[in-house]
This record gives structure tokens, C-alpha cells and sequence, in this order.
């Protein structure tokens, strides 16, 4: 009966505790990792779309976490602590450091990270992470033509796309034609284009966008597609005669004549080398066989003796 007291009265007299006394007699001490707070992390970075193997600055803050063992109203750790900035390039699952640092008294961290291709950026000190940040690279594409040709002849177009690795699609528009090409591991790419027609044709060409980098433009220049045509030259008893265009014809008067085509149009012509650039200012000849007729002046600018074959690029 007495031992029946005694249990009763300590029972009472544990029910008369606060709830805070309750609760840790219960639970008991708890280990570090359990009293540890994770704390919030913030990043960011200067940059969100760069080029190729271009440095970001990436800065964030580590609420500086409370000590284990701190009591109630205790205040954060004032140490530094190391932090360690990852980063995951897109369509891996893995992250790999990049640069390590660490974080000020109050949690701050700053580090400089060069970018190779396009993945995401993030921070982790005392076993917090911060969320991830996109970073986008934008490809750079370089592209040059041949800048002569002739009809029937291929042109060659090449250049380089970076970032390199994957192999990337490739598009060049050229004389209303669309051509298809690759990189290769390098980011080289090289097709061929083969005009029907003499003119002159602006080259154009995109890159696709992939995992490693958005997709880029760039010019790739003019290239300009002569023809064969036959041709004489005239002149001397005709000095100081109009021409068809209108004008007076002289030595020195640079022009050719053409049958059909407009007067005023302009033809860069060349022969064995040597280029002049001349207008349609007189109509001829008329002898088979021949499509143009030159002026002396012409005539002798090129070199040329009294009929052959030159090559404009109309």
C-alpha cells in the first residue's frame, strides 16, 4: 500500500512539469545531425546566355547556420565557411566542381566560372545546396565562300561552329538553294554548290541549336558565277559616232555592246586574269557567233587580241 502512494505521487507530481520538460525527457538529446538547421542558400549569376568559354561571376549567400549545441536565442556561427560552386551540363545527371571558394562572415561567396557549353550552376557549403541556375551558351558560327566561280563549276562552303563535340546540323542558303551539312567532332562543316547561272549570290548559313549551345547565324559572303560567252571588239572609223544608249563614242569610252540586253546594265568581265567592270551602252554585233563587242579602251584593259572567249557574270 505505502509502495501504491509513493508511484502515485510521483505521478502527479510529473504531470505538474511544463511540456518543454516533458518533451525532452521523452525524446532525450537529440545528435548533431538532428539539431543541424539546413538553412536557405541564394545564387545568381552575371550572366544567363554567354559564349563560348566565357567567364560568369556567380554570387550568392549561406544563411550562416546556428551551432548544434546552441541554446535557445543563440546567434549564427560568424566563421567562414567553404563553399564549393558545381555545375551540370545539360543532359547529364552528374554534377563536377568548377570552383571553390568560400563564404564571408555573413554568408556571402563569390567565384568566376568559365563556361563551356550550356548546363546549370550551383552552390553547396556545409552539406546546403542552393537551387540550380541555367546558364545558356550561344554557338558562334563562321563561314566563308569561294569568291569566283563558273557555271557548271562547285563552290566550296565551309567554316566552324563553337562550341565543338556534338555533331550539329548545319544549313546554307545560297542562290535560292537550301544545301544540308554536318560538324564534325571539331565543329568543321564543308558542302558544295554547283549555280546553273552567272550572277551573284550572298551566302547564308545557321547552325541548330543542341544540348551543348543555342544555334547561331552568320554570312558566309558573295560569291559571283561567271559564264563563257564569245566576243570581239570595235572602234576605230566609228570614233565620234553616237552610240545606242546615247553618247559619243571615243578611245577611251568603257562600255560594251550587247544585242538584247538593257542599256546601263553592268557587267564585271574578265579575261585570262585581268577583270574590268563595264555598262551596256551600245547595241552588236552582229556577226554569228559573237554575243558581245567591246570598246578599245576595254579591249585593251583586258589584254585581249581581236576576238575570244571571255567570261562575265551575266
Amino acid at each position: 500500500m505505502t509502495s501504491f502512494r509513493k508511484w502515485r505521487g510521483r505521478v502527479a507530481a510529473w504531470l505538474l512539469l511544463p511540456a518543454t520538460a516533458v518533451l525532452i525527457s521523452v525524446a532525450g538529446p537529440a545528435s548533431g545531425a538532428e539539431q543541424a538547421k539546413p538553412g536557405t542558400g541564394s545564387l545568381s549569376t552575371s550572366e544567363r546566355t554567354v559564349h563560348p568559354n566565357e567567364k560568369v561571376t556567380v554570387r550568392g549567400r549561406f544563411e550562416p547556420a546556428v551551432p548544434q549545441s546552441a541554446g535557445i536565442g543563440a546567434q549564427p556561427e560568424p566563421a567562414a565557411k567553404p563553399v564549393r560552386i558545381q555545375f551540370r551540363a545539360l543532359g547529364s545527371k552528374y554534377w563536377h566542381d568548377a570552383r571553390a571558394t568560400r563564404a564571408g562572415k555573413a554568408g556571402r561567396f563569390e567565384g568566376r566560372v568559365k563556361i563551356e557549353r550550356s548546363g546549370r550552376i550551383r552552390a553547396i557549403s556545409d552539406g546546403r545546396t542552393t537551387r540550380a541556375k541555367k546558364v545558356t551558351v550561344r554557338s558562334v558560327t563562321h563561314a566563308h565562300v569561294e569568291k569566283r566561280a563558273k557555271v557548271g563549276q562547285k563552290v566550296t562552303i565551309e567554316g566552324r561552329v563553337a562550341p565543338a563535340g556534338t555533331r550539329r546540323k548545319v544549313t546554307v542558303k545560297v542562290g535560292g538553294d537550301k544545301l544540308r551539312a554536318r560538324t564534325n567532332g571539331k565543329g568543321r562543316f564543308v558542302t558544295k554548290w554547283k549555280p546553273n547561272d552567272a550572277g551573284h549570290s550572298r551566302v547564308k548559313v545557321r547552325a541548330a541549336g543542341n544540348l551543348v549551345a543555342k544555334g547561331s547565324k552568320a554570312k558566309a559572303g558573295k560569291v559571283t558565277v561567271f559564264r563563257s560567252a564569245e566576243a570581239s571588239w570595235y572602234g576605230p572609223g566609228l570614233y565620234g559616232n553616237g552610240v545606242a544608249c546615247g553618247g559619243t563614242l571615243t578611245p577611251s569610252t568603257i562600255g560594251v555592246a550587247h544585242k538584247t540586253m538593257p542599256c546601263g546594265t553592268k557587267l564585271t568581265i574578265r579575261y585570262h586574269g585581268r577583270q574590268v567592270k563595264a555598262k551596256i551602252i551600245d547595241r552588236g554585233p552582229y556577226v554569228a557567233g559573237r554575243e558581245f563587242d567591246l570598246t578599245e579602251a576595254v579591249k585593251n584593259k583586258l589584254g585581249m587580241g581581236g576576238i575570244g572567249t571571255i567570261l562575265v557574270d551575266r
